[in-house]
Formats: C-alpha cells, structure tokens, sequence
C-alpha cells in the first residue's frame, strides 16, 4: 500500500511541475518586433525539465518493484518491447501528421499546456520502451532494481547525446 502511494505522489509531483512550468512561463515570454510571444527557455532548462521527468518515471517503476506481487513478473513483458516500438512509431506519425495536416497546432495554440502532456507521453513510452528491453534481455539474470537502474542511466545518456553533443 505504501509503494502504491509513493507511486501517486510521484505522479502527482510530474503534474505539479508541469502546471508550474506553465505557470512560470506565462511571465518568461519575450515580445519579439512581430508582435508575437516566444518562450524563452535555454536548452539546459528543457533538459532539466526532461531529466526530472524521467526520474519520476524511474521513481515510479522502482516503486513497483518493491511490490510483493510486482507487475514486472508478468509474462507480458515478452511482448512489450515490440509493442512499445509499435505504439511509438506510430504515435510520432501521428503526431507530425496532426501537427503539420491536423488540428494540433490549433489545439496546442488554444490549450499551451497540451504540449507537456505530449512531452511527458513521449518520455514515458521511451523510458517503457528502454526498460522493456533490458528487462526482457536480463530477466532472470539480475533484479528488477538493477534492470531500471540501467535503463535510467541509458535514457539520460541518451538525452545528454541529443541535447549537447548534436
């Protein structure tokens, strides 16, 4: 029951910083000679931003494990590295489709906040998918806690390639 809360709070604390980023972000906007608002947000802070969302996630499947009758025993993790794949590839189709053919730039103009939910979705099937991987690869060869470690670790290294050195 602990682990259960400890997991709600850690999502609830992903809620809570997306509200306030976009909160915070009402008063960061730069007017530019167009008469239009860009943000103005570095590439470290939309780092940070990424990193601490990956940690709750991190935070949330470590809770998990901790669990008595732990989903991560389940025989279904056999088939979600391909079906992550699946999901991801055609969620970024969709995504650019919508965003450059369909509403979602009218949507994410209407609603800002719209983006972080895409953002936080997009972490979390990448983190699913890492995990995922390394925890069919190593399944009966190391702890579950040892699994999400390196999947971690994998995915912040992933995102420190991306961010500084492209």
């Amino acid at each position: 029951m602990k682990w259960t809360i400890l997991q709600l709070i850690t999502a609830s604390l992903i809620f809570i910083n997306m509200w306030s980023i976009e909160y915070l972000s009402k008063t960061r906007n730069h007017l530019p000679s167009t008469g239009e608002w860009t943000a103005t947000n570095s590439s470290n802070t939309t780092f940070f931003i990424i990193v601490l969302v990956i940690t709750c996630f991190f935070l949330i499947f470590i809770f998990e494990s901790k669990k008595r009758n732990s989903f991560f025993e389940h025989s279904v993790w056999n088939i979600i590295p391909k079906l992550c794949g699946i999901v991801g590839v055609l969620s970024i189709i969709l995504f650019l489709l919508g965003g450059t053919m369909g509403p979602i730039m009218i949507w994410v103009e209407q609603w800002r906040s719209l983006i972080y939910v895409f953002l936080v979705y997009f972490l979390f099937l990448l983190f699913l998918f890492m995990f995922s991987f390394e925890h069919k690869r190593k399944r009966f060869e190391q702890k579950t806690e040892k699994t999400l470690v390196i999947s971690y670790m994998w995915t912040l290294v992933l995102f420190f390639t991306v961010f500084f050195l492209l």
